[in-house]
């Protein structure tokens, strides 16, 4: 099972409209969303709550698990975001009563049980627990790592059969010993409670920007041996993994330069290719990455009918045949998702 994690700004959104409407998602594929700020866009008269019940009653019947976004960290972005997640951090039910707006789309919703790490609060949690199991048959239980042994244990009698567990490692290596004892305490929960057990991770370092890679060469900054480990006996066998489909998992921050920049999957390799623009000019997406990609041996890999269902590798091609508009960087974070979560989706067993 794979988890890719998204958050409600455009980008991210639109992949989560494109992916729901060729049915990439299902018992294999399960996105998860985290809810940042009001609206998708600031212009727009629907909130994103409105917007998400829009994208599920029009696309298949596929489950989404929907979290709260919890963060202090809140200075360098942008006030949107800053408004929704202090009201998050201030109002002590106003999480949870956004989430019980979709209770009504409970066959389809996964409500998430989150914290913030450095100021949860027990009481809050379990009552939180309660109300949301009384309009939803499933909940998510994300535990962040450093404080997993604390919380877990005040919460596991809550948690049902069919619920999901999330081991949150954040961008901490999932091979590291500090974690062994974590994968053993779900797996022993996992013996008497049949419940679907996923580790996530950040995969991608929020020191990691284009202007620090290297053209045509594999991404060494990105990890993503998880996909080849989450069911294996030495990672206690989890049930799936899940990342944030090659964009970094912090909030986003004002402000930015130009730096070109395509980043392509390979799943042979199970790695991430940078094709790196030579000037800081948007005509480089498409004068050059672009082609390059196409004429990589890492486009080889994937068959003709990868390439014509594939809506990522579909955008870089037309783009190549000036059909498609490239010169703009969200496309390009865009493509990549894209490309990332469908090979998931054509690979899954």
């Amino acid at each position: 099972m794979y988890i890719p994690v998204m958050k409600n700004r455009t980008i991210e959104v639109s992949v989560l409209k494109i992916l729901s409407n060729i049915s990439v998602f299902d018992n294999n594929i399960v996105p998860m969303i985290e809810i940042i700020q009001e609206k998708t866009r600031s212009n727009m008269k629907k909130d994103f709550f409105e917007e998400l019940e829009e994208i599920l009653v029009q696309s298949g019947n596929y489950k989404i698990i929907v979290d709260i976004y919890k963060s202090t960290k809140l200075r360098s972005t942008t006030e949107s975001i800053r408004e929704y997640l202090t009201k998050v951090n201030r109002q002590e039910h106003f999480g949870v009563n956004e989430l019980l707006r979709l209770k009504h789309l409970n066959n389809r919703v996964i409500p998430a049980i989150s914290y913030l790490p450095d100021s949860y609060n027990i009481t809050q949690l379990i009552n939180d627990i309660n109300t949301l199991r009384h309009n939803y048959p499933h909940l998510a239980f994300r535990f962040k790592a450093q404080e997993f042994d604390s919380v877990f244990d005040k919460l596991k009698d809550y948690i049902i059969a069919d619920d999901f567990v999330i081991l949150d490692i954040d961008a901490a290596p999932h091979t590291s010993p500090v974690f062994k004892r974590l994968y053993q305490t779900i797996a022993k929960f996992k013996e008497n409670i049949k419940l679907k057990s996923i580790i996530l991770n950040a995969n991608r370092p929020d020191t990691l920007f284009n202007v620090h890679m290297v053209d045509k060469e594999p991404i060494a900054e990105i990890d993503n041996s998880l996909r080849e480990m989450y069911n294996l006996p030495v990672m206690k066998k989890f049930d799936g993994f899940g990342d944030y489909a090659c964009i970094n998992a912090s909030l986003p921050s004002t402000g930015g330069t130009i730096s070109p920049a395509g980043i392509y999957y390979s799943y042979d390799n199970n790695f991430f290719i940078a094709f790196k623009g030579r000037q800081p000019l948007l005509s480089e997406f498409t004068d050059y990455i672009a082609p390059s990609i196409i004429q990589s041996p890492y486009w080889e890999e994937f068959d003709d009918t990868h390439h014509e269902k594939c809506p990522g590798c579909k955008d870089i091609y037309n783009i190549t045949l000036g059909a498609k508009n490239g010169k703009n960087q969200g496309i390009w974070k865009s493509i990549s998702m894209l490309h990332y979560i469908y090979t998931m989706h054509e690979k899954q067993p």
